[in-house]
C-alpha cells in the first residue's frame, strides 16, 4: 500500500508539472501573437548604426529558440545569437544606406559552443572595414573589452574607453580537460587506443596534463593565431606589437590609462560624454534625450531577406558542431541528419553549387564517412566548396578533403588526421551502487562493444586493428581527394592540428578567405557570378521541440523516486560525455574536448 501511494503521489505529481508546461505555453503563444502584430522597426533618416556585440556570432541560420521566444514575450533581455551571413550582408549594406551617418560598436561577445570564433570575427571586421571604406565613419566604445572584441574593435576609426574599463587581453592560452584523475576517482573506466604520435584526443579521458607531443603542436599553432592577432590589432592603430606584449608580460591586463597610453585606445570617455558625441554626428532624439540611433537587430530586419533567383542558387550548408553518429542533438552534427540535408540539396534542380561550411572539431569517423560520400556524389554534379570556419580538424577535415577548393582564415585550427578509439565502462560505478552485471554469450566477444566491464588485452589488439584501419583509409582519402602523395600525406598527419597560414602552405587547404569568399567562388563555378543567390541550410530550428522536450523532463524527473535522483543525475551527465562518443566501432576522428582559445 505503501508503494501504491507513492506512486500514485508521483503521478499526480508529474501530471501536474505537465499541466503547467502546457498552462505555460498557451500564455507564451498568446504573447507571441501579441508580439507579431507590432511593425518591424524603421530606421531614422540620419542614425548612427550601434552594433552591440554582446551576442555570439554562430556560422548557422538563427531561428527563435526557446529562451529568445521566452525574452521577446515577457520583454526581457536575454542572450542574443546573430548569424554570419546575415551581419555581414547588413553592416555592407549599410555603408551605401543613406539613412545611416555612422556605426557604433559596444558590448562585448559572448561564446556559445562554437560560436564566435576568431575566424569569424576575421569576417565581421571585413564586413566594417566595407563599411569603413565608404567613407563613413566607424567608433567603437567599450568598458571591459576581451581580445575578442579588440580584433573587431581595432577597425574602428576610433576607439573610445570608459575611464575605469579594463582591457580583458592578456595573451592566448590553449586550454583542455584532462579527466584521467576524474575517471578514476569515480570509477568510471576508459580505454584508449590511438594512430598517429600527436592525435591527442584519447590523452584527455586518460592523463592528468598534456603530452609533450600535443603541447608541441598546439604551442606552434598558438603562436601563429598570436602573430595574427597582433598583426591584425595593430594595423588599425599606431603601436607597437612588441609593446603591448610586453605590457601584458608586466601588467597582466591592461587598465584604461595603460591602454590609452600605448595608443590601443584613442580615448577615455564616460557613457555621457560619448552620447553628446554621436549627438553631434546624428543630432539629439528628443524622446530619449539620446542620439538618433537605430540597433543592429532592427536593421537586420529590415534589409536582410532570403534570396532567390530563377538562374540558381548555391546551397551553403552547416556542418557546426561535435559529429556524431545518427540524428545528433542541437550543437552536434548527425551524421545521418547531415547526409540528408546534402542529397536533398543535390537533387534539386535549383541548387547550381554548394558550400559546407565546416565548423567542427570532428567526432564519430562512421558519421563523418557518412557525409563525406554525400560530399563526393554532390562533387559529380556540381562545384563544391569548403569553408572552414574557427576549427576544421579531424572528422572535420574528413568531410572536407574531397570538395573542389577548401578556404579557411589564417586562424582556423585545422588538420589533426588521426584516429582514436576510446570506450567507456561503468562497472565499477555501478558496483558501488549495488549494481552487478553477469553475462552469458555464444562466442568470446560477443559482448566486445558492451560499456558493463573493462576490455581484455586481447580485445584491445583487436580494437587497435580497426583503429590502424580507419586512419589508413583517412589518410588514402585526404591523399585522393586533396591529390597529395600518400607519403606526403602521412608527414603531414599523425593527428598534428595546424593552423590556417601553416596548412596553406603544406596543401591542406587551396586559400586563405571567409564564406563570403567561398560563395563568391562557388558562384563564378557555377555560373551565377560572384554574388549568387543562396539558399541556407539546415533550416533554422524550432523552439517548439524545446519546449516540448523540457516539460517532457520535468515530468520524468518529478516522478522519480528522491533517494534516486543523484544517481540519475550523475548517469545523466556520463550519458552527455558518451553521446559524444556513440560510433558503432568505437572509432574517432576527433580533436580533444573543445579547444578554447582565449
Amino acid at each position: 500500500m505503501k508503494d501504491f501511494f507513492k506512486m500514485f503521489f508521483a503521478a499526480l505529481l508529474a501530471l501536474a508539472v505537465a499541466s503547467f508546461g502546457l498552462f505555460l505555453f498557451f500564455l507564451l503563444m498568446v504573447g507571441l501573437i501579441g508580439s507579431m502584430s507590432q511593425p518591424v522597426p524603421q530606421v531614422a533618416n540620419g542614425s548612427v548604426l550601434v552594433f552591440d556585440m554582446s551576442a555570439s556570432v554562430q556560422d548557422r541560420p538563427v531561428g527563435m529558440t526557446r529562451d529568445a521566444f521566452i525574452d521577446e514575450v515577457v520583454g526581457g533581455a536575454g542572450s542574443r545569437s546573430l548569424s554570419l551571413l546575415s551581419l555581414k550582408r547588413g553592416l555592407e549594406e549599410a555603408a551605401n544606406d543613406d539613412r545611416i551617418e555612422a556605426l557604433l560598436l559596444t558590448g562585448s561577445f559572448a561564446v556559445d559552443g562554437y560560436s564566435s570564433g576568431f575566424a569569424a570575427l576575421k569576417e565581421v571586421r571585413e564586413s566594417i572595414e566595407v563599411f569603413k571604406a565608404s567613407g563613413k565613419p566607424v567608433y567603437a566604445y567599450v568598458v571591459y573589452p576581451s581580445a575578442r572584441d579588440m580584433y573587431v574593435i581595432s577597425a574602428a576609426d576610433e576607439i573610445f574607453m570608459n575611464p575605469e574599463g579594463v582591457v580583458g587581453d592578456s595573451g592566448m592560452s590553449m586550454s583542455y580537460p584532462y579527466l584521467g584523475g576524474f575517471m578514476d576517482r569515480y570509477g568510471i573506466g576508459v580505454q584508449v587506443t590511438r594512430a598517429g604520435e600527436y592525435k591527442a584526443a584519447a590523452e584527455t579521458f586518460v592523463l592528468e596534463g598534456m603530452s609533450d607531443p600535443a603541447r608541441e603542436a598546439n604551442s606552434a599553432v598558438l603562436a601563429d593565431f598570436w602573430q595574427e592577432y597582433l598583426g591584425v590589432i595593430a594595423s588599425g592603430a599606431e603601436f607597437d606589437p612588441a609593446t603591448y606584449e610586453t605590457k601584458l608580460n608586466e601588467l597582466g591586463m591592461l587598465a584604461a590609462d595603460d591602454a590609452a597610453e600605448i595608443g590601443l585606445v584613442d580615448e577615455l570617455l564616460y557613457t555621457d560624454e560619448l552620447i553628446a558625441k554621436m549627438q553631434g554626428i546624428s543630432g539629439l532624439e528628443s524622446e530619449s534625450n539620446s542620439f538618433v540611433q537605430t540597433a543592429i537587430d532592427d536593421y537586420l530586419l529590415e534589409v536582410v531577406h532570403p534570396m532567390y533567383s530563377s538562374d540558381g542558387m548555391v546551397a551553403v550548408i552547416y556542418a557546426e558542431g561535435s559529429i556524431v553518429d545518427g540524428e545528433g542533438k542541437d550543437g552536434q552534427i548527425g551524421g545521418n541528419s547531415l547526409a540528408r540535408v546534402i542529397r536533398k540539396a543535390r537533387q534539386d534542380k535549383k541548387v547550381k553549387a554548394m558550400v559546407l561550411r565546416v565548423n567542427s572539431p570532428g567526432g564519430s569517423a562512421l558519421a563523418s564517412e557518412v557525409i563525406q560520400r554525400e560530399v563526393r556524389l554532390a562533387k559529380e554534379q556540381m562545384p563544391v566548396v569548403v569553408s572552414m570556419g574557427s576549427v576544421a580538424a579531424s572528422g572535420g577535415y574528413w568531410i572536407s578533403a574531397y570538395s573542389d577548393k577548401i578556404f579557411a582564415q589564417p586562424n582556423t585550427l585545422t588538420g589533426s588526421i588521426g584516429v582514436i578509439g576510446v570506450f567507456f565502462n561503468y562497472e565499477e560505478l555501478a558496483n558501488k551502487h549495488g549494481v552487478n552485471f553477469d553475462t552469458v554469450k555464444t562466442t568470446e566477444h560477443a559482448d566486445l562493444m558492451g560499456q558493463f566491464r573493462a576490455k581484455t588485452e586481447k580485445e584491445m589488439g583487436l580494437v587497435q586493428r580497426h583503429v590502424d584501419i580507419v586512419y589508413d583509409s583517412f589518410l588514402h582519402k585526404v591523399s585522393e581527394g586533396r591529390e597529395l602523395p600518400l607519403e606526403e600525406v602521412r608527414k603531414i598527419a599523425g593527428g598534428r592540428i595546424w593552423s590556417g597560414v601553416d596548412a596553406l602552405e603544406i596543401g591542406l587547404v587551396d586559400e586563405l578567405g571567409g564564406l563570403a569568399d567561398a560563395i563568391a567562388f562557388a558562384g563564378e563555378q557555377a555560373g551565377l557570378g560572384s554574388l549568387p543567390a543562396i539558399v541556407e541550410l539546415p533550416e533554422a530550428g524550432n523552439f517548439l521541440e524545446d519546449l516540448f522536450a523540457v516539460t517532457s523532463q520535468k515530468a520524468a524527473d518529478a516522478s522519480t523516486d528522491v533517494a534516486l535522483r543523484p544517481i540519475v543525475r550523475l548517469y545523466r551527465e556520463i550519458g552527455e560525455i558518451s553521446s559524444l562518443y556513440n560510433d558503432p566501432k568505437g572509432v574517432y576522428a576527433v580533436l580533444p574536448y573543445t579547444i578554447s582559445i582565449d
